[in-house]
């Protein structure tokens, strides 16, 4: 979606603010919760958001090289422009550039009030991604 405000978050929050589950976020929280990740980074989470899940691990065949997935999932994420940054609430975004994201077991910033939630949010100075995964046990 094409980004509406200066600060991103604005955008980010104008955008989830129809989703029941995402109501409640505010730009404050949002700020405060999320941490800046690499595009291979980006590209591993978008996997985790779209195969497996958070409660029990990612599925499988993530850990497999799967052309056509990533290809696809990297398009998607390409979508947002040139020079995109991808921001995350996954706790494991704290390791930095030693970050797995497809380990079995992590923390995260919940803030959809969820038993657990993810993030990917891909912003460039024109576009705006929201990924976003919720899980109840």
């Amino acid at each position: 979606m094409a980004r509406k405000d200066a600060d991103w978050h604005d955008t980010v929050v104008e955008t989830i603010r129809g989703n029941p589950v995402l109501r409640q976020v505010d730009r404050a929280e949002l700020r405060d919760s999320i941490l800046e990740v690499s595009p291979s980074q980006a590209l591993e989470l978008a996997g985790l958001i779209s195969l497996g899940s958070l409660l029990y691990g990612p599925h499988e065949s993530l850990r497999a090289p799967d052309a056509e997935r990533d290809s696809c999932l990297g398009e998607l994420l390409g979508s947002v422009g040139d020079g995109a940054r991808f921001f995350t609430n996954h706790g494991n975004a704290e390791d930095g550039e030693a970050a797995k994201f497809l380990s079995s077991s992590f923390h995260a910033n919940v803030l959809a009030g969820t038993t657990i939630d993810i993030c990917l949010i891909g912003v460039s100075n024109e576009n705006i991604l929201v990924l976003w995964r919720f899980e109840d046990d």
